[in-house]
């Protein structure tokens, strides 16, 4: 975890950890495109030709141009995928630098299960306000801890 990122998991604890959110659902924005682009593909009928056009390197039918587009895409896709999973081991990291387990099952649960909050009182056996008020907790407990490692990574000022 970069120092960065501790001054923001300090500051902002809960934003820190929703940051995975982003990327999970911008994939899944890709995806759905990415399905548009082939029911799209298959819905074209096909031009018979005597030359298959492929090998002109620039696409000359509609079919192509899908193609195309749905090869970037999935690119684009394979890409965020590999940023949402280095997030998620930052946020997995963020969360393992506190000590109380309820706390970090919460934190695991929400920020890296994307469990909604009934599902997590389930889960710990408690109410749905006590689950909230643990969360509260966890983000405080987090935030500290984040504190905590910044004030040592600091050097001494004015030691000479």
């Amino acid at each position: 975890m970069t120092q960065e990122d501790l001054e923001i998991l300090a500051e902002r604890p809960k934003d820190f950890l929703n940051h995975c959110k982003w990327h999970e659902q911008r994939i899944k924005f890709k995806q759905e495109q990415l399905q548009r682009f082939r029911d799209m593909a298959y819905s074209i009928t096909v031009p018979l030709k005597d030359v298959p056009s492929f090998g002109s390197g620039v696409p000359s039918s509609k079919v192509e141009n899908c193609i195309v587009n749905i090869s970037g895409l999935e690119q684009d896709i394979q890409k965020d995928i590999e940023k949402l999973r280095t997030e998620l081991q930052t946020t997995g990291e963020a969360i393992n630098l506190i000590n109380d387990k309820d706390l970090k099952l919460l934190l695991e649960a929400r920020y890296l299960q994307r469990m909604k909050w009934e599902e997590i009182a389930v889960l710990l056996s408690c109410s749905y306000r006590w689950t909230l008020r643990l969360h509260g907790k966890a983000l405080q407990e987090i935030s500290k801890e984040a504190v905590r490692l910044l004030d040592r990574a600091l050097p001494l000022r004015g030691a000479y």
